[in-house]
C-alpha cells in the first residue's frame, strides 16, 4: 500500500488509527534475544588492572583465559573485570569467543583509551572467520505470497525443516524490480557502472529461526520485512549465513580515542567505539564514548539480535564530512539501540545498507547534530524510529537519488513514530510505505500522516505525540506482557570485590604461549633476476583499480585489493582490503603493484557533474583512496574537507604499506611500490581539482596551476617548495619502508615528465642512502631516452637495480616506438601514434591494429629484453619476454658479460629487420641476432680481417671474416636456428 493511500485513509477517519496505517510489522523483535529479554549479569571471573605502558595484552590475556572456562546451557562463561583507573590500548580488544563479557567498575571509574594511529575499532566483538558453521541444504522457493510482516511462509517444499532449524531467506534484487523502481535510470557520467542499481547488489537476507513446521509452511521467529511473491525468486536456505559468537556483551566503561588535541579535526586515530560483525545476542550497555571519529556502536551486516543501551557518545574529532560521525549505526537485523545520546555528530542514528529489519531506535537524543539520521544507504526495510529526537538536524526515510554512488531509494516499510527533528522527510518507494506518526518538525513527503483532527485555523491536534507513546512498547507488551517492558529498564551493575586478579607472569606466559615465529623470505637478485628462495620471484603482477571503487560490499570485490583504500566500518576485498586475508592469497612469484590511487571522494568520478564545482559540504562519497598526504584541519579544499598540510603525513598510508611489506616478507612475495601518480595532473579537469598540491587544496604555495595541465609544474624543481616538499616525501616513504627487503621502490606508472626529475629522484635515493647506511632496491620505468640516459650516467646508474618497458615497444618491423617525457601528455595520449599510416589500410579496424603493434612479435620482444640484459648482467628486467632462453645461455656463456656491457643498438650497422638487429661498441666489436637464422646483412663493411663466433643452443662455431664483408652467413648447421654472431673488437 503507498504513503499516499494511507494519508488519504487517515484524513478520512475522526479518530485515526495510526498503529493500523503503519507498515503491519512487529518491531518488538528487535534486540537482545528477539527483544523483550534483559541482558544477565555474568560473574566476573578475572580482575584485570591497569599496568604499565599499553594493556592491550593484559586485555587479551584475561579474555583468552575467560574464553576457555566452561559455558553454562545458555554458551555463558563469564566477565573480564577491568578495575579503575586508565587503561592505555594501543591495538584491538577482541571478544571472538562466545559467553564472554568485558565489564568495567562504571563509565566513570574504568577508562580504555585507544592510543596510536591507527584507524581500527577500539573494541571488535565477533567470530574471526566469516564462512558459515556447516554444509547449508540447496535453495528452496517460496509458493503463493506473503505480506509485509509476515512470518509464515509457504514453500515449494518443507522437507528436511524443523523446529530450531536456522534458515536464510532472501529476496533478490533484480533488474525488473530495480526497473520499477527507478533505480536504473541514474543520469551523469557513465551510471550504467557508478549510479545506477545492479541486479544483485540490493538483496534483501533475512535470517531467521523456525519456530513450527505446517505442513508445506513454516513459522519463523521473527517477522519479515517487505512483501514477498513467488515470482520475485525469493529462496529458503537452511542454515546460518556466517558464523557468529554468541552471549557477549561489553558494559560499565567510557573508551576514548586519544587524538591531537592541537588539530581539532585529527583522524589519526581510532575511528570505531565497539565494532559488532558476525555474532548474535549481543549487548552494550553503561558505556560512554568520547573523541572517535566514525561510530561509537557500528553493528555490521553479519550482527542480529543486538541490544546497545543507556550509552552516550560526546567530542567526537573528526573532518565534517562523509562515512564520519555516524554515531549510532547499523546494518544488522534484530537490533535494538535504546536511550542512547549523540552529542555534535552527522548521521547520529543511522540504518545502513539493505538492513533487513526489524532494527528501532528507541528514545534516542542527539543533540548539536551536523546532519540528518534515518536510512542512510540503499533499502533499508523495516526500520522504527520511536521517539527519537535530533536536535539540529533532520530524520529522514527518502529517496536520496545519486548521493553515496547512487543510495536512490534508501527506506522500505519503515516507520517515524513520535519523533522530533529539525526537518522531517518521509516519502515512499512504489509498493512500500514509509510513514511519519506524531512526529514535530518542518515536515515533508507523501509518507507524513497528520492529525485528521487538524482543520484550517485549528491546528492545535497538528504534530501533538500520538496513542499509544510508544509503537515499540505497545507491540513488546502485547506480545510478552509487562515481562518485556521490564526488560527495558535501566540496570546497575553490581560491584564484585572478591575476583582473582591477573598477574604480570601470567600476562608474560601467555605472550609466549601466543607468539608467533618470524618467518622470512627475502627478495634477492641472482643473475640479473629476482629470486626468493631460488624461485623466480617477479611473475604475477597484482595490480589494482586505482580510480573506481563501491562500498556495497557485492560490488566493491570487483575493484580488486588496493592496500591503502578505506571503507569506514567495511573490511573484505574491494573494501578495507584485510592485509593478512589478502597476504595469505598470494605465493611467490607474485608482485603486489601499488602507488596512491585516484579520486580520493568518489563524488569527482563523476566527470559531467563534478569536475567543475567545488563541493558545499564534506559529504564526500567512500570507500577514499588515502593519500600519502595529511589534513590540516585548517581551511577548506576543493572536496569540503580541510586542506592538506604537505609537511605532514597520514599515519595509516604508511603503516599500511609497511605492514604489507612485512608481510610480503614472511610470505615470500614482493611489493612494489611508486611513489607518484601523474594521472591526477593531465586530461581531465574532474582528475586535478580534488589534488593536494592544487594551491586551493593546499596550505603550502605550491605554485602550481589551477587547472591542467599541471604536470610540468609539479616535476619542476627548481623551485625551492616544491623542491622541498617532493625532498621530504621521498624520504619519508623511504624511512617507513627502510629494512624491508621484499620492497621494491619505484617512480610513477605513467610518469612523462622531464628527464631532470628522474635524476632529481634518484640523486635524492642516493642521498638517502648515504646518510642512514640503508640500502633500497629501485626500479627505473621512464620513457627510454630518459631511462637509457640515466643508465649511461655511471654515478645514478648504480642506484638501478631493475629497469622496466615504460610505454615503449619495437614494432614487429623492427622500428621503435615510444612514449615522449616533458610533453605535458600522458601516455594514453601518445600511444596510439603506434600505428603510422602505412599500419592503418582502408577498412582496418584501428584498435585491433594497435593491440598487435603493441603485442609485437616474439623476436621483437626478445630484442627489447636482450638490449638492456647484455647492457648490464645484473640489472634485472621486469616483466620482460626472454623468448629465447636457450640463445640467452649460449650468448652468456660465450661472450663475457663486461664485454657485452658496452654494446649498444647500432642501426648503421645493419638496418634491423622482423628477426635480427646488431648491437656494436666503440672497439667495434658487434654482437648481431638473427632469429630466424637467416644470412646476415650489413649496412656497414667490416673493417679489416676479424674472428667471428656462430652462437647457438649447444654450437660454436668460430670463424674469420674478411675486410669490407658486408654478408655473413651461419654454417648450414646452425642456419633457420635461431642464433647470434660475435664479432670480435677490431684488430
Amino acid at each position: 500500500m503507498a504513503a499516499a493511500s494511507i494519508a488519504s485513509g487517515a484524513q478520512a477517519q475522526t479518530a485515526p488509527d495510526f498503529v493500523a496505517l503503519t507498515p503491519p510489522i512487529d518491531f518488538s523483535h528487535a534486540g537482545y534475544r528477539g527483544g523483550g529479554v534483559a541482558a544477565p549479569i555474568l560473574p566476573a571471573l578475572i580482575r584485570v588492572e591497569p599496568g604499565e605502558g599499553d594493556d592491550t595484552d593484559r586485555i587479551a590475556a584475561a579474555l583468552d583465559r575467560a574464553a576457555k572456562a566452561a559455558p553454562d546451557a545458555e554458551g555463558r562463561r563469564g566477565a573480564v573485570l577491568l578495575g579503575a583507573g586508565e587503561f592505555q590500548v594501543e591495538g584491538q580488544i577482541r571478544l571472538d569467543a562466545g559467553g564472554v563479557v568485558l565489564r568495567g567498575e562504571g563509565e566513570q571509574a574504568t577508562v580504555i583509551v585507544a592510543t596510536g594511529v591507527d584507524r581500527r575499532a577500539l573494541i571488535a566483538v565477533g567470530a574471526r572467520v566469516a564462512a558459515p558453521d556447516a554444509p547449508v541444504a540447496a535453495d528452496v522457493r517460496i509458493v503463493g505470497e506473503a505480506p509485509v510482516g509476515a512470518s509464515r511462509l509457504a514453500l515449494e517444499t518443507t522437507q528436511g525443516l524443523a523446529p530450531v532449524d536456522t534458515v536464510v531467506v532472501r529476496r533478490p534484487s533484480t533488474a525488473e524490480w530495480m526497473a520499477a523502481l527507478g533505480m536504473d535510470a541514474f543520469v551523469g557520467w557513465r551510471p550504467e557502472s557508478r549510479l545506477n542499481w545492479k541486479p544483485g547488489s540490493r538483496d534483501v537476507v533475512w535470517e531467521r529461526r523456525v519456530v513450527a513446521v505446517e505442513g508445506r509452511t513454516i513459522v519463523l521467529g521473527a517477522p519479515l520485512t517487505m512483501a514477498l511473491a513467488a515470482g520475485d525468486g525469493v529462496t529458503v536456505r537452511r542454515g546460518a549465513s556466517a558464523s557468529r559468537i554468541r552471549e557477549v556483551g561489553v558494559e560499565n566503561l567510557r573508551l576514548v580515542s586519544r587524538h591531537d588535541p592541537a588539530r581539532p579535526a585529527d583522524e589519526d586515530h581510532s575511528w570505531t567505539g565497539i565494532a559488532v560483525d558476525r555474532a548474535e545476542d549481543v549487548w552494550v550497555r553503561n558505556v560512554a564514548f568520547e573523541g572517535f571519529v566514525g561510530s561509537a556502536v557500528d553493528l555490521g551486516p553479519d550482527s542480529r539480535r543486538v541490544t546497545a543501551r543507556d550509552v552516550g557518545s560526546r567530542r567526537p574529532v573528526s573532518e565534517i564530512g562523509g562515512l564520519r560521525r555516524r554515531t549510532f549505526y547499523t546494518a544488522g537485523q534484530q537490533t535494538l539501540f535504546q536511550r542512547c545520546a549523540s552529542n555534535d555528530g552527522i548521521h547520529d542514528f543511522s540504518v545502513g545498507h539493505a538492513a533487513a529489519g526489524p532494527n528501532v531506535f528507541l528514545d534516542c537524543t542527539a543533540t548539536d547534530s551536523r546532519g540528518d539520521s534515518g536510512t542512510q544507504e540503499s533499502w533499508a526495510t523495516g526500520a522504527l524510529f520511536d521517539g527519537v529526537k535530533v536536535r539540529g538536524g533532520g530524520l529522514t526515510l527518502t529517496n536520496r537519488g545519486r548521493d553515496g554512488q547512487g543510495v536512490g531509494w534508501s527506506a522500505a516499510n519503515s516507520v517515524l513514530w513520535n519523533c522530533e527533528a529539525t526537518v522531517v522527510v518521509v516519502r515512499s518507494p512504489p509498493g512500500a510505505a514509509n510513514v511519519a506518526v506524531g512526529c514535530r518538525g518542518e515536515r515533508s513527503g507523501d509518507g507524513v500522516l497528520e492529525d485528521a483532527r487538524a482543520m484550517p485555523g485549528r491546528d492545535f491536534h497538528r504534530a501533538q505525540p500520538q496513542e499509544p507513546a510508544s509503537l515499540y512498547r505497545m507491540q513488546l507488551e502485547r506480545r510478552l506482557g509487562a515481562a518485556g517492558l521490564a526488560g527495558l529498564d535501566p540496570v546497575a551493575l553490581p560491584v564484585e570485590a572478591s575476583v582473582p586478579r591477573l598477574t604480570e607472569a601470567e600476562v608474560a606466559a601467555w605472550r609466549t604461549a601466543t607468539a608467533q615465529p618470524v618467518v622470512s623470505h627475502p627478495l634477492t637478485v641472482v643473475d640479473g633476476r629476482f629470486v626468493i628462495d631460488g624461485q623466480p620471484a617477479w611473475r604475477r603482477r597484482i595490480g589494482f583499480a586505482f580510480f573506481q571503487a563501491q562500498m556495497i560490499p557485492a560490488l566493491a570485490e570487483a575493484s580488486g585489493p588496493f592496500l591503502t583504500r578505506f571503507a569506514p566500518g567495511l573490511e573484505g576485498r574491494g573494501l578495507t582490503d584485510d592485509l593478512d586475508a589478502f597476504a595469505a592469497g598470494l605465493k611467490t612469484g607474485d608482485v603486489v603493484h601499488h602507488n596512491y590511487g585516484l579520486w580520493y571522494d568518489r563524488r569527482r568520478v563523476d566527470h559531467d557533474f563534478y569536475g567543475s564545482p567545488d563541493q558545499r559540504d564534506g559529504e564526500v562519497w567512500g570507500p577514499f583512496m588515502e593519500l600519502p598526504w595529511a589534513r590540516s584541519g585548517q581551511g577548506r579544499a576543493w572536496d569540503g574537507l580541510s586542506k592538506f598540510d604537505l609537511e605532514r603525513f597520514n599515519p595509516w598510508f604508511f603503516d599500511r604499506i609497511a605492514r604489507f611489506a612485512d608481510l610480503a616478507e614472511q610470505r615470500g612475495v614482493v611489493l612494489y611500490h611508486k611513489l607518484y601518480l601523474q594521472h591526477w595532473l593531465l586530461e581531465s579537469r574532474s582528475h586535478y581539482v580534488d589534488f593536494p598540491w592544487r594551491p586551493v587544496n593546499a596550505l603550502q604555495a605550491t605554485g602550481m596551476p589551477h587547472e591542467v595541465p599541471a604536470a610540468e609544474v609539479f616535476w619542476d624543481v627548481s623551485d625551492p617548495v616544491r623542491r622541498d616538499l617532493h625532498r621530504r616525501y621521498i624520504r619519508h616513504t623511504l624511512e617507513t619502508l627502510k629494512g624491508r627487503s621484499n620492497v621494491v621502490i619505484g617512480l610513477d606508472p605513467e610518469y612523462t615528465g622531464p628527464l631532470s626529475f628522474v635524476r632529481f629522484w634518484l640523486d635524492e635515493i642516493a642521498a638517502w642512502e648515504a646518510e642512514t647506511g640503508a640500502d633500497v632496491r629501485v626500479a627505473l620505468e621512464a620513457p627510454k631516452d630518459q631511462m637509457d640516459a640515466v643508465l649511461n650516467d655511471p654515478t645514478r646508474a648504480r642506484i638501478v637495480d631493475a629497469v622496466g618497458f615504460h610505454h615503449w615497444v619495437y614494432r614487429p618491423d623492427g622500428t621503435l616506438f615510444a612514449v615522449r617525457g616533458g610533453l605535458d601528455k600522458a601516455p594514453r595520449e601518445q600511444v596510439d601514434a603506434i600505428a603510422r599510416p602505412q599500419d592503418l589500410p582502408e577498412g582496418a579496424d584501428a584498435g585491433e591494429v594497435r593491440r598487435a603493434l603493441w603485442r609485437s612479435i616474439p623476436a621483437m620482444r626478445y630484442r627489447a629484453y636482450r638490449e638492456y640484459r647484455d647492457r648490464r648482467a645484473d640489472l634485472v628486467v621486469l616483466d620482460a619476454d626472454d623468448a629465447f632462453p636457450d640463445l640467452s645461455r649460449a650468448v652468456e656463456a660465450a661472450v663475457e658479460a663486461s664485454a657485452r656491457a658496452s654494446l649498444r643498438s647500432d642501426l648503421d650497422l645493419m638496418a634491423p629487420t622482423r628477426a635480427a638487429w646488431a648491437t656494436a661498441g666503440p672497439d667495434g666489436a658487434a654482437l648481431i641476432y638473427s632469429i630466424d637464422g637467416a644470412p646476415i646483412e650489413l649496412a656497414r663493411p667490416l673493417v679489416g680481417a676479424r674472428g667471428v663466433t656462430w652462437i647457438a643452443e649447444g654450437s660454436l662455431v668460430e670463424d674469420q671474416s674478411s675486410e669490407g664483408q658486408t654478408q655473413l652467413t651461419p654454417p648450414t648447421a646452425l642456419a633457420g636456428r635461431p642464433l647470434a654472431l660475435w664479432i670480435a673488437p677490431a684488430p
